[in-house]
């Protein structure tokens, strides 16, 4: 729109969201020419006349969808968490370029209230596209958005830290609201559809709103009591030279151990533990080798129905736990030879 200044730096961290067409329409400022032609017979042939030429201007429609990206529009958090994140896309499904500024709220109704709020903007290029990273991403400044093309979407994440008294289940509802930087700058903060700024549109065009009222989604933070935790050591290596060494030399054995502990309180569901082991090492027997969880020895088939296997293809390990309850570890551990 006029009257924002492009910033380069900004414009850099963009992140473009590979997306069907909006099928946004004829651009914004585009003129379209039409004439007519008459023909008539009269005595000596065929006569042909033209009419003026009518030009109309497209006008910029103003229009966006804000989504939520969180999986069931929801994230698990513990009391006491900070820098806690939902995810949203902006696009913009207007024929004009636009900037919107984004706030974000908490909703009534819910059992809690999170902090204040930060905006970021996904950055690109940093190898971790998707994955909120504070140290990269871009905080928009006043929740100013650069301008987006016709059909350019952006990531953009709110951020904020989640109370330290809080009980399991407890939920946070959150909006997040994009209003058009044409509307607003012009003294229209809650635009209806159809409502017009004069001259305010790419091309000196009106701008006028396409949306149905305010551009927003809804989010939730909701309190998880339980929390799961995984570690993995060597327990011990057996060299084969024939000197009872642990040397970890090609042939050598080394034997590992998984431990994972739930805390809290209430139930971890579908706990599933993969160790995906490097091309270095294989699994003691492969397919026919064994994995001992909680003592107990389990074939590392998938043919079975032990829940612990082996793929060979993919050089992977899995045991699937299934529901564990808070207070329970969980021991892993199995033997792998050095390639």
């Amino acid at each position: 729109m006029r009257g924002l200044v492009k910033i380069g730096a900004l414009l850099s961290s963009l992140t473009v969201i590979a997306t069907p067409s909006w099928a946004t329409g004829t651009t914004a400022g585009t003129s379209i020419a039409n004439q007519a032609t008459l023909t008539y017979d009269a005595g000596a042939g065929t006569v042909s006349a033209q009419s003026n030429t009518v030009t109309v201007k497209v006008d910029e429609l103003v229009r966006a969808t804000v989504l939520s990206q969180d999986s069931s529009k929801q994230v698990a958090v513990s009391a006491g968490d900070t820098n806690q994140v939902l995810k949203f896309q902006l696009s913009n499904t207007g024929n004009g370029s636009e900037a919107f500024q984004i706030t974000a709220a908490n909703l009534t109704g819910d059992d809690f209230d999170t902090g204040s709020f930060t905006i970021y903007m996904d950055a690109t290029g940093n190898g971790n596209e998707g994955d909120f990273d504070i140290a990269t991403d871009t905080l928009l400044s006043g929740g100013l958005t650069p301008e987006l093309a016709a059909d350019e979407s952006i990531v953009l994440w709110i951020v904020t830290d989640i109370p330290a008294v809080l009980t399991d289940g407890d939920k946070a509802d959150v909006q997040m609201v994009a209003r058009s930087n044409t509307f607003v700058t012009g003294g229209n903060n809650n635009p209806n559809t159809g409502d017009v700024i004069a001259n305010a549109g790419d091309g000196n065009t009106n701008a006028v709103y396409g949306s149905t009222g305010i551009i927003a989604d809804n989010a939730s933070f909701v309190v998880s009591a339980i929390a799961v935790t995984m570690t993995k050591a060597i327990s011990e290596i057996r060299d084969n030279l024939g000197q009872n060494g642990s040397q970890p030399v090609p042939g050598a054995e080394v034997d590992y151990v998984l431990t994972v502990s739930v805390t809290g309180s209430g139930t971890a569901n579908s706990v599933v533990v993969s160790d995906p082991l490097p091309a270095e090492l294989a699994l003691q027997g492969g397919i026919n080798g064994t994995i001992t969880v909680n003592g107990s020895d389990l074939t590392a088939t998938s043919l079975d129905s032990d829940n612990a296997s082996y793929d060979a293809n993919t050089n992977t390990i899995t045991v699937n736990l299934g529901s564990v309850a808070s207070g329970n570890t969980t021991t892993i551990e199995f033997t792998t030879i050095i390639q």
